[in-house]
């Protein structure tokens, strides 16, 4: 009778607990990622601009999905083989208005690196990755000797506004794990930058007037 009431505890409490970790699962279960028509996106891209990359997200949790977007110059490559030179790359943000269409609420052409810049090997761009109320602009070129930058902006849900929130870079060869060099900028080293003023290629991270 005592093994009986044992096992009986035993099998209870596997039921509670695989009860519990199920209920748990379905709660903190990860969604999918939202996506857009890449029709809906080609609406802002300009006929001599071509769509490099996006990704979508509900920056400002109102429940539907907006964008962050990269176009560049159709005759970029072209143009660089011709006579190097760089043609800038924008970044555009998209939000979803009230009557569900998509609408360009910023842009700025100074945080990409453009076709071939310090990347001898093609675009150094390679993703544009948008979470949550933050998006980054991700780099990455070289061979042996490799750099990556990412650069990350965060959305702020109650001013409505777009600011930088990290500005990382490092340096690296594959062959030497101990010649790796990292920096990270944050608010404590630029204050508040405002995405439409950021320029990645500013000693001090901000446009300059122009007079």
């Amino acid at each position: 009778m005592h093994k009986i009431t044992i096992l009986f505890l035993a099998l209870t409490t596997f039921v509670v607990a695989h009860k519990r970790k199920k209920n748990w699962s379905d709660t903190y279960v990860v969604k999918e990622k939202p996506i857009i028509p890449i029709e809906e996106i080609e609406a802002f891209v300009g006929a001599d601009e071509y769509l490099v990359t996006y990704d979508a997200g509900d920056f400002n949790g109102d429940k539907q999905t907006d964008a962050v977007v990269v176009v560049a110059q159709l005759d970029e490559i072209s143009k660089f083989k011709k006579n190097q030179t760089h043609s800038k790359r924008k970044v555009l943000i998209l939000k979803r208005n009230d009557e569900g269409a998509l609408e360009k609420l910023l842009e700025n052409e100074d945080i990409v690196y453009c076709y071939k810049c310090d990347s001898p090997y093609g675009s150094p761009l390679t993703s544009i990755v948008l979470s949550g109320n933050t998006f980054a602009v991700e780099h990455e070129a070289g061979k042996a000797n490799r750099w990556t930058r990412i650069i990350t902006f965060e959305y702020d849900r109650e001013k409505e506004l777009w600011l930088l929130l990290k500005d990382a870079s490092s340096t690296y060869n594959i062959m030497n794990s101990k010649g790796f060099q990292s920096e990270v900028k944050t608010k404590d080293d630029f204050g508040f930058i405002y995405f439409e003023n950021y320029d990645a290629f500013s000693d001090d991270l901000t446009k300059k007037s122009k007079h």
